[in-house]
């Protein structure tokens, strides 16, 4: 049965931000190691901090809050700008719910500060990018060498490949394609040729 006894809709946030800082993130499957549970699931870290709420710090009830009206604030603005999909749908439901009622609902609940620490740093990434200068790295067919410090990685299935954007030493903003992966917050040396000079970025081609 997906119905449960109401719970302070407060209080399962909060449960969820404690699941998140004692798991050091968002578990949907248990961490197992041989057969000891290793890391159990934030699910059932969130079912023992509502029987015992003594788990549930007032830093968890400060960040549930700050989680609950940042995502409701990020869907409404999404609403101005286009039709909102499923799961903005979903987030938007259970932000305004007052009783919890159902353990999907629980569930949903229950990955909201991972989706929570997503967007402040997709944010921080895009308000970096932002306050980068106009300069280009180069002009086109330049080859250029650059110290970049990698700030997002976006995978195209498409193409199957990654695109990487990220701030160049002169603080101007750079973006390539890759065929790996390359690990955020890192600083790298890399070459390539400036392919194409866009508005307040270059974007290079055969990066290594």
């Amino acid at each position: 049965r997906d119905t449960m006894p109401a719970v302070d809709a407060d209080l399962v946030w909060s449960a969820a931000c404690t699941a998140y800082r004692l798991n050091g993130g968002y578990l949907k499957e248990p961490e197992v190691i041989g057969d000891q549970v290793i890391r159990p699931t934030n699910r059932d870290i969130v079912r023992q901090a509502l029987a015992n709420t003594a788990m549930i710090t007032d830093a968890d009830r400060e960040q549930a809050q700050q989680c609950r009206r940042h995502m409701a604030t990020s869907v409404t603005m999404q609403a101005l700008r286009t039709e909102l999909g499923e799961w903005a749908r979903i987030t938007a439901r259970v932000c305004e719910l007052d009783a919890i009622t159902s353990m999907y609902d629980l569930s949903v609940i229950t990955a909201m500060p991972q989706s929570y620490a997503k967007q402040l740093k997709k944010e921080s990434v895009d308000a970096r990018l932002a306050r980068c200068d106009q300069a280009h790295a180069g002009q086109l067919g330049d080859k250029v060498e650059l110290v970049v410090e990698i700030l997002r990685n976006n995978y195209s299935a498409k193409y199957n490949t990654w695109f990487v954007s990220g701030i160049a030493e002169n603080n101007c903003q750079v973006f390539f394609a890759y065929r790996e992966q390359l690990k955020s917050d890192q600083t790298l040396k890399i070459r390539g040729t400036v392919k194409r000079l866009v508005d307040r970025a270059t974007q290079l081609n055969r990066v290594k």
